[in-house]
């Protein structure tokens, strides 16, 4: 039995293929790039972490939440500055507050599975700001560890902050 090539079909078909496969790596990709800026926003946020809490500590008695639904068209220039600048700071309490509540699990979670130095190295790093080298010599371990436990920690942390998206989701969509 003999096949007939035909031209049209086998182009078809190829481009069919290619398609796929490009659009298969297209996803992998943004799939990738999703991934990176969850842990690098995750990052930021726990570098940025103690000028935050202090941002949001600072006349945090002086704080009314003016979203009380009111004409903000009758609102001046300045009002308007004023109210941006409390729901600001009312967002930063809100996410200070994540983080904190994010943090406790994780490091509840070190504790109980028997690695609390991974959640004081990440603690140290990030919140008393200690250099690797200064990990290091607290635990007395290699010189690469710090660093891996930190971001095994960052990694746990952002699952717990951004949810899902957090998650390295390695699945074909």
């Amino acid at each position: 039995m003999e096949q007939v090539i035909n031209y049209e079909e086998l182009i078809q078909r190829a481009a069919e293929l290619g398609a796929k496969q490009a659009i298969k790596e297209y996803k992998a990709k943004e799939r990738e790039e999703k991934k990176g800026k969850v842990f690098h926003n995750t990052r930021l946020l726990m570098k940025n972490y103690n000028d935050l809490k202090k941002h949001s500590e600072k006349g945090i008695d002086s704080l009314k939440f003016a979203l009380d639904n009111g004409d903000y068209n009758a609102l001046s220039e300045d009002e308007v500055y004023i109210l941006s600048i409390k729901q600001s700071k009312a967002k930063t309490l809100v996410m200070i507050a994540h983080i904190d509540i994010a943090l406790k699990e994780l490091k509840k979670r070190q504790k109980l599975a028997g690695t609390s130095e991974q959640y004081k190295a990440l603690e140290m790093f990030y919140i008393d700001e200690a250099s690797y080298t200064d990990i290091q010599d607290y635990f007395n371990c290699g010189i690469n560890t710090p660093r891996r436990w930190i971001n095994e920690m960052i990694n746990q942390l952002s699952v717990l902050l951004f949810g899902v998206d957090g998650l390295k989701l390695d699945m074909v969509m």
